[in-house]
């Protein structure tokens, strides 16, 4: 039992598998929301300009920190990819999904004249 815990190959599997796919699977998601945060910030300004009101942005460089710490502190990076992440990006890839398999089971019935 010693012999696997000291073996290389399991301690880089063990280290591919908790550290640098929550690592991945981070970045990845929070590159997209940060995105699609920014470009909401973007209309939100340009339209409290428009109507001469104020704004506030989503996008800090606090959040962008944050994400960044949270992505790469190893244990935590774990719990974002499960519970804030995931949710997200899988919900959308159910959603695909769903649409692409969209056949009913029972066909709808032609109207009789």
């Amino acid at each position: 039992m010693i012999y696997y815990i000291t073996n290389f190959k399991f301690n880089s599997f063990i280290g591919i598998l908790l550290f640098w796919v929550p690592l991945a699977f981070c970045a990845v998601g929070y590159t997209i929301r940060t995105a699609k945060d920014y470009m909401e910030d973007k209309t939100d300004r340009a339209k409290a300009e428009s109507e001469g009101t104020s704004y506030s942005p989503t996008v800090t460089v606090g959040t962008l920190i944050g994400r960044g710490i949270v992505s790469v502190v190893p244990i935590a990076n774990i719990w974002a990819a499960l519970f804030d992440v995931a949710p997200e990006l899988f919900s959308k890839t159910f959603l695909v999904i769903g649409k692409l398999f969209n056949i009913p089971l029972v066909p709808k019935r032609k109207k009789q004249a």
